[in-house]
């Protein structure tokens, strides 16, 4: 429909998808930011996950890049990194006045650009090709391969949230999608705000858009209560939960803290939580999910079904607590490692 948000977004920023590339976990977006003179930032704090724009991939030419910031809050300008051109204002304010200065400009592109979108493209269905498969319960990787592929099937122009801890690493790797609207509390590794975020998004947007979260179940528990909110709303909201019954980064740092076997006090729970069962009982659609095949077509039917949906999907704890990629990456957010 010509008054279609989503398609008017389209037409103004043909292939966006294509040229989008997670900052750190993407071969490309690492290359880009080495290469890049001008960085605009919008409405970010350039907080941890970005090195604060100074340092690690942004060290080489840190000292001649210029920064263009825009920021509705005047306090919030140059905290973590000098700027050269500060602009305060609204997002919907400012970004349209300066797509209409560059309106006449010369469209030119990196001469890269094509090679980084051609190489993106690959390294992600490599990793959708490689994701370990066939195990019961799932492999984490596999988990979010096969979740985020069919929210982009059955969703393209939804909203994802992500939370968590080791499944969050696993989808900064592995994510299949890429899409506009994306919302994650990234500040210190601060997780359980995803439900809340889910259904505030959901709402503020009118519920007319299908929204997606993509957690793990340490996450989930902090804020559960919310899928009554969700529910009694009736937001088209499904909530995809890796179920591995315990908190997944902290057993990872006990197994690579101390001698094994070793004692891991509080971060592990009953193997008898349903998240589906839990939702039922809060008046939700609930899916339980054992076999990597199913994670899609349950996916599929939530949303069809309507309304708010939680997909129990349970997930190898081993692989979950030992095997998160890039986990060197991680770890350089917090000073932890080579900067």
């Amino acid at each position: 429909m010509p008054g279609d948000p989503d398609l008017r977004r389209h037409r103004v920023h043909p292939r966006l998808e294509d040229r989008t590339f997670p900052y750190g976990f993407s071969q490309s977006a690492v290359e880009a930011v080495v290469a890049s003179d001008v960085c605009v930032a919008l409405g970010t704090e350039l907080g941890e996950p970005v090195h604060y724009g100074t340092t690690r991939h942004w060290a080489e030419k840190n000292t001649d890049r210029k920064w263009i910031y825009v920021e509705q809050d005047p306090l919030a300008i140059g905290v973590n990194r000098p700027v050269d051109v500060p602009l305060v204002g609204d997002l919907r304010g400012v970004v349209p006045q300066l797509v209409e200065a560059l309106r006449d400009s010369p469209r030119t592109q990196p001469a890269e650009l094509d090679r980084w979108i051609k190489q993106d493209a690959e390294q992600l269905a490599e990793l959708a090709e490689t994701a370990p498969a066939g195990r019961t319960p799932v492999h984490p990787a596999r988990y979010v391969v096969e979740a985020t592929r069919a929210f982009a099937d059955v969703a393209a122009h939804g909203i994802m949230v992500r939370d968590g801890g080791a499944t969050v690493i696993f989808q900064w790797t592995y994510s299949q999608a890429k899409p506009h609207d994306v919302m994650w509390n990234q500040n210190f590794g601060h997780l359980g705000t995803g439900l809340p975020y889910a259904v505030g998004a959901s709402v503020a947007e009118g519920g007319k858009r299908p929204v997606m979260l993509l957690t793990s179940d340490s996450a989930f528990l902090f804020h559960i209560a919310e899928l009554e909110t969700a529910a009694r709303l009736k937001l088209p909201l499904v909530c995809v939960v890796g179920v591995d019954h315990q908190w997944g980064l902290e057993v990872g740092v006990y197994k690579r803290t101390f001698e094994q076997p070793s004692p891991q006090p509080g971060v592990h729970w009953s193997k008898d939580v349903r998240f589906d069962k839990i939702a039922e009982g809060m008046g939700c659609h609930g899916e339980y999910v054992e076999d990597e095949a199913e994670i899609g077509p349950a996916i599929k039917r939530a949303y069809a079904a309507g309304g708010t949906a939680v997909i129990h999907v349970c997930i190898d704890p081993k692989a979950n607590s030992e095997e998160m990629p890039n986990y060197a990456e991680f770890r350089t957010w917090y000073a932890e490692g080579t900067q």
